[in-house]
C-alpha cells in the first residue's frame, strides 16, 4: 500500500514538472522577427485616380473687345447679331479654295482662313469619295460686300425679312473667314435643302471640323432661318461635341445674349 502511494506521488510530481516546463517554453518567433528582410513588403493598393475629363477649347476673345476691329486667331470667335466686327476687320491668312463655284461671288469670296481652307478641301474630297460632288460657293465676305448683299435683299423683301436670312454688315461671320456656304454646281443655294448632298453635310461635316451653323430648330438662338449650306469651322474636337449634343455655337460657348 505504501509502495503504491509512493508510485502515485512520483507520477503526480512528474506530471506537474512536465506542465511547468511546457509553460516556460518560449513562444515561436515569427518569421518577421527572425529575418525582417525575408518577408515581402505588403503591396500597396491605392485607389486609382480617375482620368481627368478632356478639356475642350473655349473662346479666348473677351466679350469686352466687341465690336472687333483686329482679326484674332481664335477659331471659336463669335460673330453674330450681338457680337459684330468693324469694317476694317480682315484676316491676314486668307487663301483661295480650289474647289469653288466659279459662277458665284468674286475672287475674295473664294477665300477662307488657311486652316479652314485646308479643312474644306478635305471635306470636299471626303464627299467625293462617298459619291457627292460638293463645292464651296462663298467663304470670306468683306464688310462692304455684305453691305451690298443685305441692302439688296432689304430693297426687295423688306429689312425685317432680310434680317432673318442675311446678316447686316459687320454681323456676318463670313467676314471672319472661318465659315463658308457649300453647294452643287448649277443648283441654286436655296435648292440645296434636303438634297442628298445636304444630308451628307449635316451628317458628316463635323468629321472635318465644321458644324451646321444655323440648324432648323435653333432659329430662336441663332437669329437666322435654317441654312443647310452654311457651315462653320470650329476644329474637330469641338465640332464632334457640338454635333453629338445638338448645340449651336452660342450654346457651346454659353453666350446667349
Amino acid at each position: 500500500m505504501k509502495r503504491n502511494m509512493l508510485l502515485l506521488g512520483l507520477l503526480v510530481f512528474a506530471l506537474v514538472l512536465t506542465g511547468c516546463r511546457h509553460r516556460e517554453k518560449p513562444a515561436a518567433v515569427s518569421l518577421a522577427e527572425e529575418d525582417p528582410s525575408a518577408v515581402a513588403a505588403k503591396p500597396e493598393n491605392p485607389a486609382e485616380e480617375e482620368p481627368e475629363a478632356p478639356q475642350l477649347p473655349t473662346m479666348e476673345t473677351s466679350l469686352d473687345d466687341y465690336p472687333l476691329n483686329t482679326p484674332t486667331d481664335d477659331i471659336l470667335v463669335l460673330v453674330n447679331k450681338t457680337h459684330p466686327v468693324t469694317r476694317d476687320y480682315v484676316a491676314d491668312d486668307l487663301v483661295t479654295v480650289v474647289h469653288c463655284d466659279p459662277n458665284v461671288g468674286n475672287k475674295d469670296t473664294k477665300k477662307m482662313r488657311k486652316v479652314a481652307a485646308d479643312a474644306i478641301e478635305e471635306l470636299i474630297a471626303g464627299a467625293k469619295e462617298d459619291g457627292y460632288d460638293i463645292v464651296m460657293r462663298t467663304g470670306y465676305r468683306s464688310y462692304d460686300y455684305q453691305d451690298y448683299l443685305f441692302n439688296s435683299y432689304a430693297a426687295n423683301y423688306g429689312e425685317a425679312e432680310a434680317n432673318t436670312y442675311s446678316a447686316r454688315p459687320g454681323q456676318s461671320e463670313h467676314q471672319t473667314g472661318w465659315c463658308c456656304d457649300v453647294g452643287v454646281l448649277g443648283v441654286a443655294l436655296t435648292d440645296f435643302d434636303y438634297r442628298p448632298e445636304a444630308v451628307w453635310i449635316a451628317d458628316n461635316c463635323w468629321k472635318y471640323g465644321f458644324i451646321l451653323r444655323y440648324p432648323a430648330d435653333k432659329t430662336d438662338i441663332t437669329g437666322y432661318i435654317y441654312e443647310s449650306w452654311h457651315i462653320r469651322y470650329v476644329g474637330k474636337d469641338v465640332a464632334q461635341y457640338i454635333y453629338e449634343n445638338g448645340l449651336t455655337l452660342e450654346e457651346y460657348l454659353g453666350i446667349l445674349d
